[in-house]
């Protein structure tokens, strides 16, 4: 199955997807109260047209963060494609305008409490190229290959849900990569019954001093676990720079998964806590 990383959902408040297209808002959250939801896209390109088609598609969460595309027709019990019902099946986008994406939320009566998760998907469609005689000509070979730009965000509906999830937080031994140090933070559901997600941002800390922040890690309803390596960064004051283990080397570092914030990190309220000496 080909595997797919979900589209980074936390940098910004519109995030910049590919050349000139911008969406909003990162994901779609809808609840008890919730019958409706709207995705705006926009082409900030001046110049090109931009056609892309939408479906909603399901994609297995795996431990390192990746992501399975599963069949619409083999997807899990918490699936959220049967209760949501979508419009327009395609857009075109022309230069510096924009498209709205409404959604709809229908649960039947026999709906089981929890938490579904589907992913509503933007397809690129690309436009074949007229022929070229070099193209005809029947004594060449050639082989194209074209790839086809696809982007998601996750949706989520919840139907009478009384309690969250609580998840642990574990970490793995440093990683050097490219002369970046990486510490592999772990999260863990620890209430299998409680099929929600959890959602927060992540941070590293040497004492006060924050050096590891990844922002908007999801644990999936379906994931019992999720790998997040973060990279560790010291700020003189002047510029960043890459720790390395001699610096760090016997010093005991606070790792954090709090509440999601629009900006600053959220410390008065702490999903999960854990510490390591190094």
């Amino acid at each position: 199955m080909k595997k797919w990383i979900l589209l980074s959902m936390c940098l910004s408040i519109s995030v910049r997807l590919m050349a000139g297209i911008m969406i909003y808002p990162k994901y779609l959250f809808l609840d008890n109260k919730t019958k409706s939801a709207e995705v705006t896209l926009i082409n900030s390109s001046p110049l090109e047209s931009s056609n892309y088609r939408i479906s909603l598609t399901y994609k297995k969460q795996n431990p390192d963060g990746t992501y399975t595309d599963i069949s619409a027709d083999k997807a899990p019990a918490d699936s959220a494609i049967p209760f949501l019902r979508y419009s327009p099946r395609s857009v075109m986008l022309s230069p510096s305008k924009g498209q709205t994406v409404r959604l709809l939320k229908r649960l039947p009566a026999d709906t089981v409490p929890g938490e579904y998760v589907t992913y509503l998907t933007f397809t690129e469609v690309v436009l074949e190229k007229p022929a070229t005689k070099e193209s005809l000509n029947p004594n060449t070979t050639r082989v194209k290959i074209t790839p086809v730009p696809s982007f998601s965000i996750p949706v989520f509906v919840r139907y009478d849900v009384k309690e969250n999830a609580p998840v642990a937080l574990s970490t793995q031994p440093l990683e050097e990569k490219g002369g970046v140090l990486y510490l592999p933070v772990v999260m863990t559901r620890q209430a299998q019954k409680i099929r929600t997600s959890v959602r927060g941002d992540l941070t590293v800390w040497d004492g006060d001093k924050q050096i590891g922040f990844i922002k908007g890690r999801y644990l999936l309803p379906g994931s019992e676990r999720l790998q997040t390596n973060i990279a560790l960064k010291a700020n003189d004051g002047k510029e960043t720079h890459s720790l390395t283990s001699k610096e760090l080397k016997g010093k005991t570092l606070t790792i954090l998964l709090t509440e999601p914030g629009e900006n600053e990190i959220n410390t008065e309220s702490v999903f999960a806590k854990t510490q390591v000496t190094l």
